[in-house]
């Protein structure tokens, strides 16, 4: 029987190609019936788009450029950071298939091998994110920790090639893929450090409809790391939208069931949901209802997406929250009353206290 070859596609950064590579060592060992062709194409964007752009391995913008990749039948599939996923998958996508999730928790890199409570007050310390920062900086008040933008590789090309910051914070799972585990300093537990939602995981993207690559594919496909990604994605689409807000959670399939477990800002005051494993979605929507009724939750969230302060009543700014911009666009009282009456007719809005831990 001819073997069948899957086209993959990749962009040329160290950190996308390593991943897409890592999957594809292990379809050769686990399916050696599959061939695997690899594309590896520069990104769609110029280095100066990234200045403002929080992620760990693609962008927004290369995001869609690999689902372009698979609609247009160039690729069969690409292999992507969970993190990194939109709240919808590309219209036309799915995730095809979850291998075994890596080590979720975050690492920290020096090249002098000192561990965080080592570095000099003021020493410069690389995030990725606001959520790292906050629990961090809660930690380790004396350290000056920045966000880096344009990702993993850039922030690893200012540390270690440049040298212009003393440390960086990276997700575990990153510095496995690129194979710079010698530089780790230390690596924080969940108990310690809270991770973001996905971190740690890849999946497999692909046309809804190719039934063939997920049956080829579903040897390495793994149920537990998939509810896992599920139920951190609800939490993530009822929390924190698309924005990069301090917001710490990690999903475990344990037995029968899925614990999910999440909070705020310096991650102090923990939230543990648990249910059924078919009930994933259900779970995650309501540890964020959890969340979002407190009001320390609240002011970390405001005080995030506001660090020098709320803009005063009576000044307009442009970071109108979605959330306001929608129902100020609701004129007519009547539409407004009818999509409420809709609302209630629905199981949208749970009740916290059915999945409360």
């Amino acid at each position: 029987m001819k073997a069948r070859v899957l086209s993959f596609g990749s962009l040329s950064s160290s950190l996308v190609r390593s991943q897409t590579q890592s999957f594809i060592d292990l379809v050769h060992r686990e399916i050696p019936r599959l061939n695997c062709q690899l594309t590896v194409l520069p990104s769609p964007q110029n280095e100066e788009d990234y200045e403002n752009e929080v992620f760990t391995a693609v962008s927004a913008a290369e995001v869609q450029f690999l689902a372009n990749l698979i609609t247009s039948n160039q690729v069969h599939a690409v292999v992507m950071e969970v993190a990194d996923l939109p709240l919808t998958p590309p219209e036309g996508l799915d995730i095809l298939c979850a291998p075994p999730r890596f080590t979720p928790f975050d690492a920290y890199l020096n090249r002098q091998g000192h561990i965080m409570d080592e570095m000099d007050p003021g020493s410069r310390v690389g995030v990725l994110s606001n959520r790292s920062k906050s629990q961090m900086k809660h930690l380790w008040p004396d350290i000056n920790f920045q966000i880096m933008h344009g990702g993993v590789d850039k922030a690893m090309e200012t540390h270690m090639r440049h040298s212009e910051i003393d440390g960086l914070v990276l997700p575990a799972a990153a510095t496995e893929h690129l194979g710079i585990q010698g530089i780790v300093a230390e690596i924080y537990e969940p108990g310690f450090i809270l991770p973001g939602p996905g971190q740690g995981s890849l999946v497999v993207m692909g046309r809804t409809n190719d039934e063939q690559t997920r049956k080829d594919l579903a040897p390495l496909h793994c149920p537990a790391t998939l509810v896992e990604i599920q139920a951190e994605m609800a939490f993530r689409r009822h929390m924190i939208s698309d924005q990069d807000l301090p917001v710490g959670v990690l999903a475990r399939v344990t037995g029968n069931e899925v614990v999910i477990e999440g909070s705020t800002g310096a991650c102090i005051n923990r939230t543990m949901v648990n249910g059924p494993l078919n009930q994933y979605d259900e779970i995650g929507a309501g540890l964020a209802m959890q969340l979002m009724s407190s009001g320390e939750a609240l002011a970390d969230l405001l005080e995030a997406e506001f660090p020098d302060g709320l803009p005063p009543e009576d000044e307009e700014f442009a970071g109108e929250s979605n959330f306001e911009k929608e129902f100020e666009d609701k004129d007519e009282p009547d539409e407004l009353d009818a999509e409420i009456a809709a609302l209630d007719e629905t199981d949208d809005f749970l009740d916290p206290d059915e999945y409360r831990a």
